[in-house]
């Protein structure tokens, strides 16, 4: 018995001392858990406390030992814990704040959803309960809900960082970006160092076509996080917006250094290179996406390009026809290999790939017969349909 005693109050202290509560908790941010010496101790604990209990149902100590199995991640058996302790207490709103928690993580929010709701029953004006169950409907899909929530907690605790960005974030997403930067503006005013509330209000600034000011908060994001990958991501697309390519070049390059095998940055850098004339180090970059993501319908496109702008002919009719392999839905692709075919001359294949471009995106039966490969095979074309009607 003093043995359990011992490990329980090791459980509390290590909850104590990483902010997760003893009671209702207090999870970490974006859905983290505890790591590294923090878990492996909490986890001995644990391991103690199940080795020593009891069929008797403590509720103290069951709440501590279930906050102990979220604080490292392992969701069910928190659940089951919270789900003991109202089996025989329906009334305790801790346990069943706890057991909506759990199931956010677990990604039941339909039933998440269920148990706030009885919380927000007993205690309806506990901001942490409608900020959460903003979570769980936002994981529904169930944007003006969430929304909702976030807003009665905001107006129960105004100074709620988390609900002002959350909120930022599900506005965002439905298109409603002025409310949405106004969430962010709040966000930053609490946490003027919370480098993704810049980067996502950048976002929203770029939406509406405030590019320069978007720029602004990538860089304010950085600064405050200069490993904020997304930050310089965003930053390098809009100055290649606005033609800044070399300054795109750069931020795409400090993607790559802090993510490697992000294929969607080295195509983006590629196309900069591109930009640049600079087709050796391009090829270099959509070679290297394609490693990373064989199916990359527009890294195989952009290197048929690059290979074209280099003279190689035949590797990039072989990359447009890949890039169809991957997306046979992916018009500019047929439009290049029509544009290749007719370099060939292979005029049959040529109309067979422009009619299906043109099928796809309609813009390209326009565009063609200024392209300098297709021009003359639709000339032809004409010129023959003249002729048979003279006949």
């Amino acid at each position: 018995m003093e043995e359990a005693d011992a490990l329980r109050d090791k459980l509390i202290l290590l909850l104590q001392d990483h902010a997760i509560g003893v009671a209702y908790l207090t999870p970490l941010p974006r859905g983290g858990r505890l790591r590294g010496t923090a878990a492996r101790e909490m986890e001995n604990a644990l391991d103690g406390l199940a080795s020593s209990s009891s069929d008797e149902v403590d509720p103290s100590a069951d709440q501590v030992y279930g906050n102990g199995c979220f604080a490292v991640g392992r969701y069910g058996d928190a659940a089951m814990v919270y789900s003991r302790i109202l089996n025989n207490d329906p009334d305790n709103v801790v346990a069943r704040f706890n057991l909506g928690l759990s199931l956010i993580r677990l990604k039941k929010p339909g039933l998440a959803v269920t148990e706030l709701s009885r919380v927000l029953e007993k205690q309806p004006d506990m901001p942490e309960a409608h900020y959460q169950r903003g979570n769980a409907h936002d994981d529904l899909d169930e944007t003006d809900a969430a929304v909702e929530d976030y807003d009665i907690a905001i107006a129960l605790a105004p100074d709620y960082l988390q609900a002002h960005f959350n909120r930022g974030v599900v506005l965002a997403r439905v298109g409603k970006h002025r409310e949405a930067v106004s969430s962010f503006d709040r966000a930053i005013e609490l946490r003027p160092a919370l480098s993704n509330a810049y980067l996502n209000r950048g976002a929203s600034l770029d939406e509406l076509d405030l590019h320069d000011q978007a720029i602004a908060d990538y860089s304010a994001a950085i600064d405050c996080n200069p490993e904020n990958a997304d930050a310089y991501f965003n930053r390098a697309r809009t100055y290649y917006y606005l033609g800044k390519i070399e300054e795109a070049a750069a931020d795409y390059t400090e993607v790559v250094s802090l993510r490697p095998e992000d294929a969607e940055a080295l195509n983006n850098r590629g196309l900069a290179y591109d930009a640049l004339g600079d087709y050796e180090r391009a090829l270099e970059d959509y070679t290297a996406a394609v490693g990373l993501v064989p199916d990359f319908p527009a890294a195989l496109n952009n290197r048929g390009a690059a290979n074209e702008a280099m003279g190689n002919e035949a590797e990039a009719l072989r990359d447009y026809l890949s890039a169809l392999s991957s997306d046979s839905r992916f018009a500019v692709a047929w439009y290049n290999a029509a544009r290749q075919y007719a370099r060939q001359g292979e005029i049959e294949q040529c109309l067979k790939y422009l009619d299906e471009a043109v099928r796809l995106e309609a813009h390209f039966a326009d565009e063609a017969p200024d392209d300098e490969n297709l021009g003359w095979v639709l000339k032809l074309m004409e010129l023959k349909e003249d002729l048979s009607g003279r006949r």
